[in-house]
């Protein structure tokens, strides 16, 4: 979120009412048929002092194609057939149609290839972006200059940005009222309800609402095999107890993993499941579980994680089930998330519900129907979102957002509880703050008063 837009820069930027491309380091593009060319722009320089071209945009998309590195918009990438390039044009070539293929070009940063292995081991991060990385220490911050040859006039209008990692929130709070700080990302929620009432601090959600939680499961382990199991923890959990108690607040409780403003939205079927614990305890004993032991894993790492599992313990033991929360550390909690192994329900955040609908159930790992952490295989889910992927046009969009809607709330796969925002808690002398529809910061405009 820091480094992405600060240090780096997209091709594209999407309008956050609209979700269309507006120029970044592309000027122009053009979709003709099977064939998407980007005009990037002129004079815009690396801060090594290199001239951009259409070659590092070639470099960063064919690298998404190595199966080493890891995207949940590698299907993206993957989909496109054929790169050409000739300065500062890039043509590329579509194997099918794609809904969502502006959305890869809004989240990927263009690096420069010739110091690709200086970035991976961090030793040189070099970008386009309106601030150079100055210097850097792993696990303590980083510090940013102004890149005085940034490619927008007279920005960035501040000098530098320094950078430093708390794992705090308190220690955050403790920074920002000493006045070392004048920005702090995602500070527990509980804490910046109290923010709120100190007229020198504000806390700002971010509009795309893409921080949602759930808890899912995985559906090789009994009776997790059962969608009637499923639905009845859907029924079993309080999502307004979660909303209240842990995130303070900040978001709209749901069974749906969608941002407000995403096409597939519905606020009818957002409202499906509600708190009924009765109905919860009717399903689990027809389905012969009652007394069923299950974990609860979660990253011990994240505070808000901890308590909703706690929560989703004490609501499903009072639907009938022995169920237990278990923490594990952030490595082994995200290693087993992306095996597929994790041991029965587990409780974690996902995105994308803010972005073109096709890119959630074909990228989101969570969601992804070809291959997701709940080992949740369909035939019919992989054709709706694929269908989904395809869609031409707003109503052939909504037709098969509103299958994979009913879909996924029957099937219950994943139960979101939540959909909630990042946060960037400021004091009132900051301004001009901005972030990307992928929440990435945005500081070309900013200035403190």
């Amino acid at each position: 979120m820091t480094i992405c837009r600060t240090v780096f820069n997209t091709l594209i930027e999407y309008d956050h009412k609209t979700l269309q491309p507006l120029p970044g380091l592309a000027e122009s593009w053009e979709l003709k048929g099977d064939t998407l060319t980007f005009r990037l722009r002129p004079g815009v320089t690396y801060h090594s002092g290199r001239p951009l071209d259409a070659r590092d945009v070639v470099f960063a998309i064919t690298n998404l194609h190595k199966d080493n590195v890891s995207s949940q918009l590698k299907h993206v990438a993957k989909a496109i057939a054929d790169i050409d390039s000739d300065g500062l044009d890039v043509r590329l070539k579509l194997a099918r149609p794609m809904s969502n293929v502006f959305d890869l070009f809004e989240i990927l940063v263009i690096p420069d290839r010739e110091s690709i292995a200086e970035l991976a081991k961090g030793s040189r991060i070099i970008g386009t972006g309106p601030f150079r990385v100055a210097s850097y220490s792993p696990g303590a911050g980083l510090k940013l200059r102004r890149n005085e040859k940034y490619f927008k006039p007279s920005r960035p209008y501040l000098d530098g940005v320094d950078i430093t990692i708390v794992s705090q929130s308190q220690s955050m709070l403790s920074s920002m009222r000493s006045g070392q700080t004048h920005l702090v990302l995602d500070i527990a929620p509980l804490d910046a309800v109290g923010v709120t009432n100190d007229r020198r601090f504000k806390v700002v959600a971010a509009d795309p609402y893409d921080s949602a939680f759930y808890v899912a499961s995985n559906v090789s382990v009994k009776p997790l095999d059962d969608k009637r199991v499923r639905q009845a923890i859907a029924w079993g959990i309080d999502r307004q107890r979660i909303l209240d108690q842990v995130l303070g607040g900040i978001g709209t409780t749901s069974s749906l993993p969608w941002s407000p403003t995403s096409p597939a939205y519905d606020a009818a079927r957002a409202r499906h499941y509600t708190y009924n614990p009765e109905r919860a305890k009717e399903l689990i004993s027809e389905a012969g579980a009652k007394g069923a032991r299950l974990d609860i894993v979660y990253n011990a790492g994240l505070g808000a994680n901890a308590r909703i599992a706690e929560i989703v313990q004490y609501n499903l033991s009072q639907a009938g089930i022995d169920a237990r929360a278990v923490p594990l550390q952030a490595a082994d909690f995200q290693g087993r998330l992306t095996g597929g192994k994790l041991p029965g329900l587990f409780v974690n955040g996902h995105g994308f519900g803010q972005l073109t609908p096709a890119t959630l159930v074909k990228g989101a790992f969570p969601f992804n129907a070809d291959k997701n952490a709940s080992n949740f295989v369909s035939p019919e889910y992989q054709s709706i979102a694929n269908a989904l992927w395809s869609a031409a046009d707003p109503a052939a969009t909504k037709a098969a957002s509103d299958r994979v809607n009913d879909f996924l709330l029957d099937q219950q796969f994943v139960t979101d509880l939540v959909t909630s925002a990042h946060t960037f808690t400021v004091t009132k002398r900051l301004r001009g703050l901005a972030y990307s529809m992928f929440d990435y910061l945005n500081l070309d405009d900013a200035y403190l008063d």
